[in-house]
């Protein structure tokens, strides 16, 4: 007993609910949210950099594509991870698994792989860290007639080069984004459908892209280029372009432009 505290005295009161939970950590500002986004950005072209460099020493090419691919061609939101589009040596028969246990074999103190989400897939998720922190992003691996994917062979004088990384062409690019656009709308799982709103902003960023698209718009039918797009892509894209602009109408002048026939659309009433 404290001396001198009365007999009857009621004890401390307990502290509140709002008192035990751990704090919220402070937010962090624009500038602090710049560096963080710049660094990880500087991780990805790392491993996209460490890749490339050792698909070239085994004599396969590579393009990149997806979000670090916008990312470069001038979208401004920062890329979480690298995809890449392998080309292996010609008469070599290879699998997207290979491409990564050699590239976990050539760099294992920045490669490693994980298992996938799904414990009945029969692939593995390859990361790449720097060493001693503990900073990695995610590198996918893709090579020519993944199924369901329409992923080509680029021929080499198509790919185009930024900041020491090979890229897939432009209409690649976008087409691709809007294909996962629509995957990510369509999927069953609930984690991929939450991917379409980031999915119809890079989209709506790669429309925005002036120096790229007004070079498309001069195109006739630009994406029924067989070198670039399947039959299947061709087709999809079409029905897809109507799709996006009945969800964003306000983005579908920017498609008219660029050469699909597009019809008028009224906005939903919740959006007028």
């Amino acid at each position: 007993m404290n001396q001198g505290q009365p007999l009857d005295a009621a004890p401390p009161a307990a502290p509140a609910a709002s008192q035990r939970r751990n704090p919220r950590p402070p937010r962090k500002t624009n500038a602090e949210r710049a560096a963080t986004e710049q660094e990880h950005l500087n991780l990805v072209m790392t491993a996209a950099h460490t890749t490339i460099r050792i698909l070239v020493q085994n004599n396969c090419y590579a393009a990149v594509f997806g979000s670090l691919a916008c990312n470069l061609y001038g979208n401004s939101r920062c890329p979480k991870d690298a995809d890449i589009l392998v080309f292996p040596p010609a008469g070599v028969t290879t699998d997207a698994e290979a491409i990564k246990r050699l590239l976990v074999a050539t760099a294992p103190r920045q490669f490693y792989l994980k298992n996938a989400r799904d414990p009945a897939a029969t692939y593995r998720i390859l990361w790449f860290h720097l060493p001693p922190r503990r900073r990695e992003t995610k590198v996918d691996i893709l090579i020519p007639g993944t199924s369901g994917m329409s992923l080509p062979v680029i021929p080499v004088p198509r790919i185009r080069w930024a900041s020491g990384v090979p890229l897939a062409p432009f209409p690649f690019i976008l087409l691709h984004k809007l294909k996962g656009w629509a995957d990510h709308r369509d999927a069953p799982e609930t984690f991929k459908r939450a991917r379409q709103a980031t999915d119809a902003a890079d989209v709506r960023r790669l429309l925005e892209i002036t120096t790229e698209t007004r070079v498309l718009e001069m195109l006739a039918e630009w994406w029924k280029d067989q070198e670039l797009f399947d039959e299947a892509l061709q087709t999809d894209s079409v029905d897809r372009v109507r799709q996006y602009c009945l969800e964003f109408p306000g983005r579908a002048p920017r498609w008219r432009a660029l050469g699909f026939d597009v019809p008028e659309l009224t906005p939903p009433a919740a959006t007028q």
